[in-house]
């Protein structure tokens, strides 16, 4: 398989803001990430990671590194959703409307008219993936 090892990671906005490092790319990268297996937003890849850096449940999370070779910022709608209790009682959800390509992220993208910053997807080069150790989880 003579291609380039790559993984997609998915950063949720205010994670990002609250306890993320800006990065552009190129730079390399260590994240604590969990496992995503869910469609990508903007394209036919799965997002393989998740950016985690909340939860304690350290046996469940991974460490990755790589470097960084593309950064999508997505941006939603917030839509009421038709019937909240299968919305875990939230009555409006974020709905995926578009992406635009840029060279860095610190969190505190522009929103787009009405269109609502999200998070990001960011795809990682050269990339490894271990079990996180405890003394690595520094957050709970």
């Amino acid at each position: 398989m003579g291609g380039v090892q790559k993984c997609i990671v998915a950063i949720d906005g205010w994670q990002m803001q609250c306890c993320g490092v800006p990065f552009k790319v190129g730079d390399k990268v260590e994240w604590i990430v969990g496992k995503h297996g869910l469609p990508s937003k903007v394209s036919s890849d799965i997002v393989d990671y998740y950016y985690e850096h909340h939860s304690s449940e350290w046996r469940a999370l991974y460490k990755a590194t790589g470097r960084v070779s593309k950064i999508t910022t997505l941006f939603y709608s917030v839509e009421p959703h038709p019937d909240p209790n299968k919305n875990q009682g939230r009555t409006h959800s974020w709905v995926y409307k578009e992406s635009v390509d840029v060279t860095e992220a610190d969190g505190w993208d522009e929103d787009i008219g009405e269109l609502k910053f999200g998070g990001y997807e960011v795809c990682l080069h050269h990339y490894t993936v271990r079990p996180a150790l405890q003394r690595e989880i520094t957050f709970s």
